[in-house]
């Protein structure tokens, strides 16, 4: 028997899988010897990419927001900040003048603890740290319209701003191919019907997105983005034990494609060929139903017809904040209902729900899901389609699955929140 560790936010189990199976473990890259994290950081903000040093783009009246991601990624902003204020500051810009807003899309609101975590507890204690606001008219300010006639609507405190940085980490990501660049702005903190029509996209997209280089969802949301305005972002690549491997900095389409091609030496694992058994743990972004579902799109890219993937997904604060998810996920005829909706413009978050919904439930036409989890009840999961199964029933649904196929080949992903497997004959283009 060979034995493999499948990890979650608070637990790990050992699967056990028979020396005659076939099987690939998709395990991240090992980068021994990485410089500094600061010596990156302070390189990536001596040569930006696309922009002069920021230190060249504020003024000393600038009021400068400072957008960065939530609690559910992993990015380390904190050591971000220890090398960029000391810029700002040195240029002249006075400490009130600096502000930051985290890009919450449609997320919970961060608590002032996470916030510590997230940005430091001495950021938290001298500036102003706002959670974006997408629910309420009066926090938002309109700045254009979108292709579909909505009003492209942006939380006002980071609008009223002079100069706008983003902080955030490269991933893969199932509606703009990869994270970072442009998306923390737009939908990070847009209004609910423009983050609705942002995950609308990529439900009308064919097939899984995940790890496009080119995904048309987020050419649009660049070409929106100049609308708005994005100044300056620094972006990390992260090592699949969360060390960083390499920072871009710059202009918010130039260091982003820098920094996509970081990622991918990070987070790309060739896999010789398809599975027809997919094991994934949703780890590190096991939070809710919503996070979980990342760890499907890292196997259900590359899984054969007629597969089975078992998803650990602990959701360890339920369903979470999209109630209805689950009976979107289990949708017939999907983009059917996702269209009418567009056609009479019904926008907000039961749109939001479906559009991811309809997009993850496209595998159900390829494969089965088994859904593994202690957060949600089984009848909460019931209207997924997915396969409820309690977190330690693991080894006994993968021998159940198991029997089911002749020689059959087995890749299990065990960070799949954070993981791009791509059949090696791709030679890592990932166009999709």
């Amino acid at each position: 028997m060979k034995s493999c560790a499948i990890p979650s936010s608070h637990s790990s189990y050992a699967l056990q899988i028979p020396d005659s199976v076939r099987v690939t473990v998709a395990v991240p890259p090992h980068f021994p010897d990485l410089p500094e994290p600061g010596q990156l950081i302070r390189e990536a903000l001596d040569h930006p990419i696309g922009t002069p040093p920021i230190e060249e783009m504020v003024r000393p009246n600038s009021k400068i927001c400072i957008i960065c991601d939530d609690i559910t990624r992993p990015t380390p902003v904190w050591l971000i900040l220890e090398h960029l204020l000391p810029r700002l500051l040195a240029a002249g810009v006075p400490k009130e003048n600096i502000f930051f807003v985290i890009a919450l899309g449609s997320h919970r609101r961060m608590t002032r603890e996470e916030m510590i975590k997230k940005l430091g507890k001495r950021v938290v204690e001298e500036y102003t740290v706002l959670n974006s606001e997408f629910s309420d008219p009066s926090m938002l300010t309109q700045v254009g319209t979108s292709q579909l006639g909505t009003p492209i609507r942006v939380f006002k405190p980071a609008m009223e701003a002079d100069f706008r940085i983003a902080i955030g980490n490269i991933i893969p990501h199932g509606c703009m191919g990869w994270s970072g660049g442009a998306k923390i702005l737009y939908p990070g903190i847009t209004s609910e019907d423009i983050v609705s029509e942002f995950h609308v996209m990529q439900g009308f997209q064919d097939g899984i997105v995940y790890g496009m280089d080119e995904c048309p969802v987020r050419l649009a949301v660049e070409e929106w983005t100049q609308k708005i305005g994005l100044h300056f972002i620094i972006n990390m690549a992260l090592t699949g034990d969360f060390r960083i491997y390499r920072v871009v900095a710059g202009d918010y389409i130039q260091a982003h494609r820098a920094g996509v091609e970081n990622s991918k030496k990070t987070l790309g694992i060739p896999v010789p060929r398809k599975p027809n058994i997919v094991v994934v743990s949703s780890y590190p972004t096991d939070q809710d139903m919503w996070q979980c579902t990342k760890g499907v799109y890292a196997g259900g890219r590359i899984i054969a017809q007629g597969g089975s993937m078992i998803v650990l997904a602990p959701c360890v604060e339920g369903v979470g904040p999209h109630k209805d998810f689950p009976s979107h996920l289990g949708l017939y005829h999907g983009l059917e209902k996702l269209k009418a909706r567009i056609d009479v413009r019904e926008t907000g978050e039961e749109l939001l729900s479906m559009a991811v919904g309809v997009s993850i439930g496209k595998l159900h036409d390829i494969c089965t899901i088994h859904w593994l989890t202690n957060g949600c009840t089984e009848e909460e999961i019931r209207p997924s389609r997915f396969v409820w199964h309690r977190e330690e029933e693991i080894q006994t649904v993968f021998d159940q699955v198991l029997a089911q196929y002749q020689e059959p080949e087995v890749l299990i992903i065990p960070v799949g929140g954070e993981s791009f497997p791509y059949l090696a004959d791709e030679k890592c283009n990932m166009g999709g």
